[in-house]
C-alpha cells in the first residue's frame, strides 16, 4: 500500500508539472461603442484558425484557457482585430472599439517591451534615417548625383545604428520572447548577426518558439556568411544560356540583384554603371541577377537598361527563387561583393560603401 501510495503520489506529481508546463491565460476586455458579437482569439499567419472565442456582453468580453506556448496571435472582436504579443497571465485591454489596438493592452510583457523597442528605435534611428532619405530625395529632385549618393550612403548605414540599439535592448532584456521576435527581423540577411544576438538570450528563450525561428533562420544564412565561398548557382542569359555561378569566380565580384518592377534597382544601377566604368580595367568584374517571374518584362528592361556587364535571370522568378533564398534577400536592391577568391565579403552594401570596399579589396 505504501508503494502504491507512492506511485499515485509521483503520477499526481507528474500530471501537475505538465499542466503547469503549459501557457495558462486570462484576457479581459472592455471596449467602448459596441455592446454584442463574439471575441475571438486566433493564430496568425496564412491559414490562422479560432482558438478561442466568446460572446460580448454590453462591450466586455473574457478569453482565457491554455496554450502549447506564449506567442504572437490575433484579436478579432466582430470585424475589427489586431495583432499583439501575448505572454502575461492576466491581461486587459480597455478602450473604443473603433480604435482596438495592442497599445491599450495591459498585462503582457512582451508587448510592453515591443512598445519600449518602438520609442527605442523611433527617436535613435527612424527620425535621421527618414530624414536622410528625404535629403536624399531632394538632392535627386536638383540633379545633384553625387549628393545624393552621400545622402544614401548615410541613411543604409543607419541599419547599423538599428542593429547596435537592438543588440542593447537584447542585452538588456534576454529573458522574454520580444527579443527573440525582434532579432529575428533585426539580422535581416546577416548570419553573424543572427548568431550574436540568438547567443545573447537566455535559454529559456532560446528553446522558445521565436528563439527557434531565429536559430533557424540564422543557420540557414551560414552558406552566405561572410568570409565563406560565395554558393553556387545557375541563371539564364538574355540569350537562353545556363550560367553558373562558379564558371563566373575569379577576380573581385559585385552581384547586383535586382528586379524591372523596382524602382530603387534601377536607380542604383546609375550608380553601378559608374563604378564599373572605374572599376572594369582593375579586373572587377559585375554580373546582373534578376528575380523577375515575366522574362519578357525583364528583358524589356534589360534593352532600357543597356547593362554592359553579364546580365541573367533566375529561372524560378521572384517567389520562388532558391538563390535568394541562399543569400537570405528580403528586399531588393541587394548586392554581394566577392573577393578575389570568390569569397563573399559584403552583403547588402550599395553606393559609396560599395566603392570604398572595392579599393579596399583593391589594395590588398
Amino acid at each position: 500500500m505504501k508503494i502504491a501510495g507512492i506511485i499515485v503520489l509521483w503520477v499526481m506529481c507528474c500530471v501537475g508539472c505538465t499542466r503547469s508546463s503549459r501557457y495558462q491565460f486570462s484576457l479581459k476586455g472592455d471596449l467602448e461603442g459596441v455592446k454584442y458579437g463574439k471575441a475571438f482569439l486566433m493564430t496568425t499567419g496564412d491559414s490562422s484558425k479560432v482558438l478561442f472565442s466568446t460572446d460580448l456582453d454590453g462591450g466586455k468580453f473574457e478569453l482565457k484557457g491554455e496554450l502549447d506556448e506564449p506567442g504572437q496571435f490575433i484579436l478579432k472582436v466582430n470585424r475589427r482585430q489586431m495583432y499583439f504579443l501575448m505572454d502575461g497571465k492576466n491581461m486587459e485591454i480597455s478602450c473604443p472599439y473603433s480604435s482596438l489596438s495592442d497599445k491599450y493592452l495591459k498585462g503582457s510583457p512582451a508587448s510592453d517591451l515591443a512598445a519600449e523597442y518602438d520609442e527605442i528605435v523611433r527617436n535613435g534611428y527612424y527620425r535621421e534615417r527618414d530624414a536622410l532619405f528625404n535629403e536624399y530625395k531632394t538632392a535627386m529632385d536638383a540633379g545633384d548625383q553625387k549628393l545624393a549618393d552621400e545622402k544614401m550612403t548615410r541613411a543604409l548605414k543607419m541599419e547599423d545604428k538599428r542593429f547596435e540599439l537592438t543588440r542593447e535592448f537584447v542585452k538588456a532584456h534576454p529573458d522574454n520572447m520580444f527579443s527573440a521576435y525582434i532579432s529575428d527581423l533585426v539580422k535581416e540577411e546577416s548570419h553573424e548577426k543572427g548568431k550574436e544576438l540568438y547567443d545573447m538570450l537566455v535559454p529559456r528563450i532560446q528553446s522558445s518558439r521565436y528563439g527557434r525561428l531565429l536559430k533557424q533562420h540564422t543557420d540557414a544564412l551560414a552558406v552566405s556568411a561572410l568570409g565563406v565561398p560565395c554558393p553556387d548557382f545557375t541563371a539564364t542569359d538574355e540569350s537562353g544560356n545556363k550560367i553558373t555561378m562558379a564558371s563566373q569566380k575569379g577576380g573581385i565580384m559585385v552581384l547586383d540583384f535586382w528586379a524591372s518592377w523596382c524602382g530603387p534597382c534601377r536607380q542604383e544601377m546609375k550608380n553601378l554603371r559608374e563604378q564599373y566604368g572605374e572599376f572594369k580595367d582593375q579586373g572587377v568584374r559585375f554580373m546582373s541577377i534578376s528575380l523577375d517571374d515575366s522574362v519578357d518584362k525583364w528583358k524589356k528592361a534589360c534593352e532600357e537598361e543597356q547593362i554592359p556587364w553579364i546580365s541573367v535571370r533566375d529561372d524560378n522568378g521572384w517567389s520562388k527563387s532558391e538563390i535568394r533564398k541562399l543569400f537570405g534577400i528580403q528586399a531588393i536592391p541587394f548586392i554581394v561583393l566577392l573577393d578575389k577568391d570568390g569569397n563573399i565579403v559584403a552583403k547588402n552594401i550599395r553606393r559609396n560603401s560599395l566603392r570604398e570596399k572595392i579599393l579596399e579589396l583593391l589594395q590588398k
